[in-house]
């Protein structure tokens, strides 16, 4: 079992079964997600959301190490520049204490990037290899991760996060776009869409698929704050 899980030659394919498997597991930890938000103390949550950003930490670190190690690690692709890889990175610093901006920021940005990324997984690597657990515990990861802590902590998202959130995106992209030309890499698909199937395949070539992207993204930052207008504007209802 061992060697499977550090083997990189098993195949992949978008929405076979066992994307599918992966799919519904993650449907059931979301389950679990909302229970343990509603039903644990407010330590508790704190202390759940702080060991899960470690083993999310611990999983890229096993992850790199076995990258290094097997002289696979390549730096056009492996270093944490992606947003996903990024937050993976960073978890255990920003979700050691809940933070209104950190997290409405990160929740615009799982919610459109990182689900979409679960979705249409640019993967191409099966189970059982340390590729597969690795994409999937980061992306489904850092999912569970924002709602349990939007949840868990009632710091729910304000509109003035979409354009915050927007404001953070484009200045990433700024610093990244040179960084991607240095290294001769697409990290964040600022230079080239992905291999396999994704949205950005709708939007054109390079560069009209960035702006496109950019735009979409804006409807998609407010389409995933709408629950929660739905919810306020609600409760406003009631008390009056």
């Amino acid at each position: 079992m061992w060697q499977s899980f550090l083997r990189n030659d098993y195949d992949f394919q978008s929405f076979g079964d066992q994307h599918l498997a992966v799919l519904l597991v993650f449907s059931l930890f979301l389950a679990g997600t909302f229970w343990s938000a509603r039903n644990l103390s407010s330590a508790q949550n704190l202390l759940l959301s702080r060991y899960f950003s470690i083993f999310i930490f611990l999983t890229v670190a096993v992850w790199t190490a076995i990258k290094v190690y097997f002289d696979r690690f390549n730096l056009l692709a492996d270093l944490p520049l992606s947003l996903c890889n990024l937050f993976a990175v960073l978890a255990p610093l920003l979700f050691w204490r809940p933070h209104q901006r950190r997290l409405e920021v990160m929740y615009f940005l799982v919610t459109v990037g990182t689900f979409q990324a679960m979705l249409t997984p640019d993967l191409y690597v099966g189970f059982p290899s340390n590729e597969f657990f690795k994409y999937w515990i980061v992306h489904g990861g850092m999912v569970l991760l924002v709602i349990h802590s939007i949840f868990a902590f009632q710091l729910y998202p304000r509109f003035k996060g979409v354009a915050l959130t927007f404001g953070w995106i484009n200045l990433y992209s700024a610093v990244l776009y040179p960084l991607n030309l240095a290294l001769g890499a697409n990290y964040f698909y600022l230079i080239s869409k992905p291999g396999n199937a994704s949205i950005l395949d709708f939007f054109g070539p390079w560069p009209m698929y960035i702006f496109a992207a950019e735009l979409v993204a804006m409807a998609f930052f407010a389409l995933a704050y709408l629950p929660f207008l739905l919810v306020k504007k609600s409760s406003q209802t009631a008390a009056a």
